[in-house]
């Protein structure tokens, strides 16, 4: 029988033993390497990014922004969302956080939206995702002057959320969230965010002395005057105070302001239709002359209960009780009485307030 000789087994058992050591090393410089080029690279786009945001170059508060990003990002959250949008809202956490308490300037938040938004994948810039870029920015456009300090301070970090929902189908917590209920989800986020910061960390919040210029007084005070007047047609409609609906108001999205805004313009006709409501062939012939088109019965129909409950429509907007149902993120009873104020034109169509 043949043996083996004992010094030559002890060898080969000896290079087998040394065998994994060198491949777990060479794995671990690979992973450092690896960690290394991601950081690299991650801390290119953030230069480029803060850099064309236009913000805090002070060499000190760079160093700041520096560490905090070395220490959120992660290559999970890139994987997951991409190099841009990972990075912006690493900028938006750091912004927002406790010591660094910032509003963005209203081109500031324009510049942001434009950044995040080419984390975009090409065929992800067009159809629908796109559309809901364009959303927000008539929202920041319309509205984010007359917000609160509060919803202004959260605005990045809204931005970047419907961003990665857009890219990944969840926001940067990983919560899911399908593109037909985005416009809910946005709406929600800012009614929250709305009401975020305490009174003792507003105190706290380092406004941009630009965030104002620019801003025509004359256009301003029409904007005042036009405020006034849609509370005033509100409190006719719904006989709560002014304080109530001011609150209620800076808390709704852009659209169902225009809404609301669109029934009060026409509250001479609905005080008119109203009354007509009791007697169906009375109320048809009125709308049809003064639509100058036939209704079908179904369309007559929806007016007649839409129009029955115009204040009911408006105090549900106002305190948000229009919750989404199901997976197209809509809420039947309120798409049933809009469609009742469409026929009646005392509201644009979707259609035409999208042009």
């Amino acid at each position: 029988m043949k043996r083996s000789h004992p010094d030559k087994h002890k060898r080969s058992t000896s290079k087998k033993r040394n065998i994994y050591p060198d491949e777990q090393e060479r794995k671990q410089r690979k992973e450092r390497k690896d960690t290394l080029n991601y950081l690299t690279l991650a801390l290119k786009d953030l230069n480029y990014c803060l850099n064309t945001l236009k913000i805090n170059k002070d060499t000190q508060v760079r160093q700041k922004i520096n560490e905090f990003f070395e220490q959120a990002i992660t290559p999970e959250a890139i994987s997951t969302y991409g190099e841009r949008i990972a990075t912006m809202n690493v900028i938006a956490d750091f912004y927002f956080s406790s010591t660094s308490r910032y509003i963005f300037s209203l081109p500031e938040l324009y510049d942001f939206l434009t950044l995040a938004t080419q984390g975009l994948p090409t065929e992800q810039k067009r159809g629908r995702a796109i559309e809901r870029v364009f959303m927000i920015y008539r929202d920041i456009m319309e509205n984010y002057q007359t917000s609160n300090d509060s919803l202004r301070l959260n605005y990045p970090k809204i931005i970047v959320d419907v961003i990665a929902i857009l890219h990944a189908g969840e926001d940067t917590s990983g919560k899911r969230v399908g593109v037909n209920a985005l416009d809910e989800y946005y709406n929600s986020r800012k009614i929250k965010g709305s009401s975020e910061v305490t009174s003792a960390s507003a105190a706290a919040v380092q406004i941009n002395p630009t965030l104002t210029a620019d801003f025509p007084a004359d256009q301003f005070e029409k904007d005042q005057i036009q405020e006034e007047q849609l509370i005033e047609t509100i409190v006719q409609i719904t006989g709560r105070k002014n304080k109530g609906i001011r609150e209620s108001l800076a808390k709704l999205h852009s659209l169902d302001i225009k809404k609301i805004s669109d029934l009060c313009a026409n509250y001479n006709k609905i005080e008119k239709y109203c009354k007509l409501a009791t007697n169906s062939n009375e109320f048809r012939d009125e709308l049809e002359k003064e639509l100058g088109r036939k209704l079908t019965d179904n369309q007559v129909q929806r007016a007649t209960t839409s129009i029955k409950k115009v204040r009911k429509y408006v105090e549900n907007l106002l305190d948000g009780k229009f919750v989404p149902h199901g997976s197209h993120g809509i809420n039947h009873i309120k798409h049933n009485l809009e469609y009742g104020y469409q026929v009646m034109d005392l509201i644009e169509h979707k259609r035409r307030s999208s042009n």
